[in-house]
């Protein structure tokens, strides 16, 4: 007969619904962010021989909402004319509550910290490469 072990499983988050209405709201929030990062990430004159980046903005998903870039290639040997990169997802949880996560190099989703505000996601984002388009 096997024997069953105990092990600790935490709790889930419980995340609020959100509507349109409230996810429009938060992307207009973000919008500063992105147009700074726009002006910072994107070269007008970029070098075509490598991949650069096109367009910088938000997504959502769900209750996810992500920062993107699009980057563009021009080599003779690319896989894909555009991609695109997810660089930061924040959860929603419950108003002007976020869980911050950031893609990392091994292809999966790190969560950072729980229980930000939104500003406080904005100003590590703002003050950490790691959280900013690789541009």
């Amino acid at each position: 007969m096997a024997k069953g072990v105990w092990v600790y499983s935490p709790s889930k988050v419980k995340k609020e619904k959100l509507t349109d209405a409230q996810k429009s709201e938060i992307s207009e929030k973000c919008q500063p962010l992105v147009e700074e990062f726009k002006q910072k990430y994107i070269n007008p004159n970029p070098d075509k021989q490598s991949n650069y980046t096109v367009d910088i903005y938000t997504k959502w998903y769900q209750n996810y909402l992500y920062f993107c870039e699009k980057c563009k290639s021009e080599a003779e040997n690319r896989i894909a004319d555009e991609f695109e990169d997810k660089f930061v997802r924040l959860t929603y949880i419950k108003k002007d509550c976020y869980q911050f996560s950031y893609f990392r190099h091994t292809g999966k989703w790190w969560l950072v910290e729980e229980n930000l505000t939104l500003e406080k996601c904005f100003e590590m984002m703002r003050e950490n490469s790691n959280f900013q388009p690789i541009g």
